[in-house]
């Protein structure tokens, strides 16, 4: 287990216009509890289970967890009026609900890469031999996919961690167009992805995951997209988990109840990170960055092999 690996709790995210935001609830006294004793790290292996995700999946399916909802709603800040109205038969049915399509506007433009979810975003290098480091916890490519076949693709490559927390619309849409390879499911445990965590587990590693790999004909670029489960999140849904043209902005999934991650690989050469996230990741804040927006840009001599129909800003 890896463990005293520095972790600052600045108390805030950072919004797209360089704003703090606080955070709105902490979990960080509890997660240290949890995560810091021999005792209770002994509880978590039963709770981070995949049976345990089963019975509280089994139970917030339940008609009894519709009592849940209002104080989930009330705790987090959901805005109800930005999702399609709805009677729902349990917490899951709630926590799975779709938003309306104007509360997520998004352009779609082949030299974009564009955020598949809601989220609270940073951005990653990765090195020459295939490393990189998130909150000090060291990570090979390899390890994310356990191929160690796939390093090599990514290598000076950048990777996007994009955290799902439990205020964030838990649908996830398609980056990029493209052909979309067949998805591979990676079994692991089911250990919370809050960002003190890093402390005491490698969760990217260890949490059981999804992903698949998306090559653009037009613009010759690929990227993987990773899905990780993480504590409540027993049930990752992706909607066509066989290999398919999918198009940018076409919904890929969702996650049923609890916070959780999507990974986005890119090789060097491909999609720069946005200036605001690599600034912000280098602070040692998350961003703010709804499902749609740009997180990526193509370089010049990349958009210069095709055209762009329309130049107008998103």
């Amino acid at each position: 287990m890896i463990r005293n690996y520095y972790y600052q709790d600045s108390g805030f995210y950072l919004d797209r216009d360089g704003n703090e935001v606080p955070i709105p609830i902490s979990n960080n006294s509890l997660v240290e509890f949890m995560f810091s004793r021999t005792i209770t790290r002994f509880v978590m292996r039963f709770i981070s289970a995949k049976w345990f995700a089963n019975l509280e999946r089994a139970i917030m399916k339940s008609f009894v967890s519709t009592f849940f909802i209002t104080k989930f709603v009330r705790k987090n800040g959901i805005h109800l009026r930005e999702y399609k109205k709805k009677k729902y038969t349990s917490f899951n049915d709630f926590f799975c609900r779709e938003i309306k399509p104007e509360s997520r506007p998004f352009t779609a433009r082949e030299d974009r890469l564009l955020s598949p979810c809601d989220c609270k975003a940073s951005v990653y290098k990765i090195s020459g031999d295939h490393a990189f480091a998130i909150k000090g916890v060291p990570y090979t490519v390899g390890e994310l996919f356990a191929d160690s076949t796939e390093a090599h693709r990514y290598r000076g490559g950048y990777l996007f961690l994009l955290r799902l927390s439990l205020d964030d619309y838990h649908h996830y849409m398609y980056p990029i167009s493209g052909e979309k390879t067949a998805d591979v499911s990676i079994p692991g445990k089911l250990l919370t992805v809050h960002p003190l965590i890093h402390k005491y587990a490698a969760v990217y590693r260890e949490n059981a995951r999804i992903y698949s790999t998306i090559y653009n004909l037009d613009t010759k670029q690929y990227l993987s997209v990773m899905q990780v489960g993480a504590l409540g999140v027993g049930k990752i849904v992706n909607d066509t988990p066989q290999s398919a043209y999918v198009k940018q902005g076409g919904e890929q999934g969702h996650f049923e109840f609890g916070g959780s991650t999507i990974l986005v690989l890119v090789p060097e050469g491909s999609y720069l990170p946005s200036p605001d996230l690599l600034a912000n990741t280098a602070r040692g804040y998350e961003t703010i960055v709804k499902m749609g927006e740009r997180i990526g840009t193509l370089p010049a001599d990349c958009r210069a092999q095709f055209t762009i129909e329309d130049e107008e800003e998103a």
